[in-house]
């Protein structure tokens, strides 16, 4: 038995260096086609999502419960660093596996819990910057400081929306992965802008729907996410080969011995 390894999508050394650019009408078709194939997993996982944040916020807070209190404050802190980083990253690989045609199911929301340090860091790091200038924002300008803070949150979460596969797939630290996302957005702002305007149309069309068209919108823009990472990044496949001398002789010896599994 031998495993090969090969990169499917772009490079990202070709794209830091010579830039890229997305067919964004082939990549958004491609993310339907995609998210109708493997909606299911997808849907699974955003549903256990949200069910799993209703019973913790039912079980730590109350009607009497102010948001300013220490208990509230402590919960957002330990999900926003410890449980959202690594529950996101899954979302985010099922979408990259999806793209190169691997098959998920809404276990591997729990697959990267294992780097939790590390996406835990990186974590911090935008949240810091966020939590900067939002503050910045506000002693300066007042209440208008309010509107610039959201434009910035959505540009910094634009910027580093690779950074969590970047980590799992590519196993860069949490500074070189701010880095290179960093870099490869800016790299094509301009139509990482367009996606983003889409995907705030798409989220603004799931709550006009009571919530119910999010059960979508999301598993789609997170397809879209993984396509676009293929392109950009490119996709490490591992494709593990079974000889018919290594297999057992026996009346299931065939089953497999003529079939490689490959994972990403």
């Amino acid at each position: 038995m031998s495993s090969k390894y090969f990169v499917l999508g772009g490079d990202i050394k070709k794209s830091l260096a010579e830039g890229y650019h997305l067919d964004l009408k082939k990549l958004l078709s491609d993310g339907f086609k995609i998210t109708r194939k493997h909606f299911l997993p997808l849907v699974s996982a955003c549903l256990f999502i949200m069910l799993a944040s209703f019973s913790l916020l039912s079980l730590f807070i109350d009607t009497e419960t102010s948001l300013t209190d220490p208990k509230v404050i402590g919960l957002f802190f330990v999900f926003a660093l410890l449980i959202a980083p690594p529950i996101m990253t899954g979302l985010i690989m099922m979408g990259v596996h999806h793209s190169v045609g691997l098959k998920t199911n809404s276990f591997h929301l729990f697959h990267y819990f294992k780097m939790i340090l590390k996406l835990s860091l990186a974590a911090m790091m935008v949240n810091l910057m966020t939590n900067a200038v939002s503050m910045v924002f506000g002693q300066i300008f007042g209440s208008a400081g309010f509107v610039l803070s959201v434009l910035v949150l959505l540009y910094l979460k634009m910027s580093f929306c690779l950074v969590y596969p970047l980590i799992a797939e590519k196993k860069a630290s949490p500074v070189m992965a701010l880095k290179l996302s960093f870099k490869l957005v800016h790299k094509n702002i301009s139509q990482f802008t367009q996606l983003l305007v889409i995907f705030c149309l798409l989220f603004l069309f799931g709550l006009i729907t009571s919530g119910i068209g999010l059960l979508f919108v999301i598993p789609y823009c997170i397809n879209v996410l993984g396509i676009v990472y293929r392109q950009i990044c490119g996709v490490s496949i591992a494709v593990t080969e079974t000889d018919d001398q290594d297999s057992d002789s026996g009346p299931d010896s065939d089953s497999g011995s003529r079939h490689g599994g490959f994972e990403a």
